[in-house]
């Protein structure tokens, strides 16, 4: 065979090998990109649309309350003044506040709307959901503007993969539960799951006592739902 072929054919070859290691790389790197993308974050589901995989499998109760680690709003439509998404690591949930019930933002609940009206001494509808999107608005740029944390026993919402949680927002006096923002600017009631607080320095009568009189200091300023009220209810 002559020389030149002889060269010719082993350059051919090493063309080859080049091209054969160069696929096996770029095949290599394709898998790994596609692994990555297929790890999922567990997203919950949405208030008022409760499905069966709502939030992946449900966390067992803990007795002692955990901290989330640097947790992140999502900003969903859904979201209302007491019930929201938060993000922590790798994991999301909805989360919904003890002690309070904020006004609704939708007709999803038509009973909840109706309760929440007489509560507020006969607020037509349009009125209260008009508020209650005022609330959300309220949560959403306080989340978004100020560092907070969510405190969590992994206790259920009943029928859904939801939990109750406090939230502790920081405030230029110190951090301030949401709780207690919420019925100081009139979005909310004093109503719901009650539970022990975190700190353990305020007992539950105590801390409620507390939010009652936040409640009785909205009515008295118009705050919120209260500038709609004409006549003040007696609960």
């Amino acid at each position: 065979m002559p020389f030149r072929t002889v060269i010719f054919n082993l350059a051919i070859t090493a063309a080859l090998l080049l091209v054969i290691v160069l696929g096996g790389i770029l095949l290599r790197e394709r898998k790994a990109v596609v692994v990555a993308q297929a790890v999922k974050i567990p997203v919950a589901g949405v208030p008022g649309q409760t499905t069966p995989d709502e939030g992946g499998v449900p966390k067992p109760v803990e007795d002692t309350f955990r901290i989330l680690p640097s947790p992140v709003l999502v900003e969903s439509r859904a979201n209302e003044g007491d019930t929201l998404r938060i993000r922590y690591g790798n994991e999301e949930h909805i989360f919904v506040l003890y002690f309070v019930d904020a006004i609704e933002t939708s007709m999803n609940h038509p009973q909840r709307v109706a309760d929440q009206g007489r509560w507020f001494g006969g607020v037509p509808d349009k009125t209260l959901l008009e508020v209650g999107n005022e609330a959300a608005a309220y949560v959403t740029q306080l989340l978004k503007t100020n560092h907070f944390n969510v405190l969590t026993r992994w206790e259920r919402v009943p029928n859904t993969v939801r939990y109750y949680a406090v939230i502790k927002v920081q405030q230029p006096g110190g951090p301030v539960y949401l709780a207690d923002l919420l019925i100081r600017k009139g979005f909310a009631r004093v109503v719901g799951l009650m539970t022990e607080l975190p700190d353990e320095r305020r007992d539950q009568p105590t801390y409620l006592a507390e939010l009652k009189a936040l409640d009785e200091k909205a009515r008295n300023t118009k705050s919120g739902i209260w500038t709609k009220v004409t006549k003040i209810p007696g609960h």
